[in-house]
């Protein structure tokens, strides 16, 4: 069955691809290299060692003509079967964090500069590839992320929060421990 799965990643760091702090090592490191996938349906964002160089807007547009290869019909994305993303304290996701330009950009791919968590720059899905996939969930813990998880689903603008803004076709599922859930109002709380 994994060798029929097709992985994207829905950002990344802009480092050289064998960096420690790279989505795509931390990923293959955790799960990927664990799975028998075919290789050639991994698809990492470009590395800041690849043939873009320094230049993070050339390496967001490379994945965007990437996505838009493998979408049917002319879309700019494929439909993602499952989207599975974390959230920050302050309620990014991906790279995308509360007003910076990314959460007002609405391409497939946006390069990010200046980033408030190192590095500063960053490649990222924008909302029109997050918001293409049948199911977006949400994998949240900890104290520190509940504001974040009350605002998101008190449906605060995406510029503001930019996780209320990835919303599934289908589904939108948060799956959070009980310290990310403690600000929620005790009717949204179940178990």
């Amino acid at each position: 069955v994994w060798r029929r799965v097709d992985i994207w990643w829905s950002d990344e760091r802009y480092v050289p691809r064998a960096h420690r702090e790279g989505n795509e090592r931390q990923a293959s490191e955790a799960l990927l290299d664990a799975l028998d996938l075919d290789p050639t349906r991994v698809h990492p964002m470009p590395a800041a060692d690849g043939p873009d160089g320094p230049d993070v807007d050339a390496a967001a547009a490379r994945y965007a003509a990437l996505l838009a290869e493998a979408a049917p019909g002319g879309a700019l994305v494929p439909t993602f079967d499952v989207l599975l993303l974390g959230l920050g304290a302050e309620g990014h996701i991906a790279s995308i964090f509360p007003e910076s330009p990314a959460a007002h950009d609405d391409r497939p791919v946006v390069g990010v500069h200046g980033c408030p968590k190192p590095p500063p720059n960053r490649l990222t899905m924008g909302f029109a590839s997050l918001c293409a996939a049948r199911a977006v969930w949400f994998l949240v813990a900890g104290q520190d992320k509940a504001g974040a998880v009350a605002m998101s689903l008190a449906a605060a603008g995406r510029v503001q929060v930019p996780a209320a803004g990835a919303i599934g076709r289908h589904e939108t599922l948060w799956l959070i421990d009980e310290a990310a859930a403690s600000a929620l109002p005790k009717g949204l709380r179940r178990r």
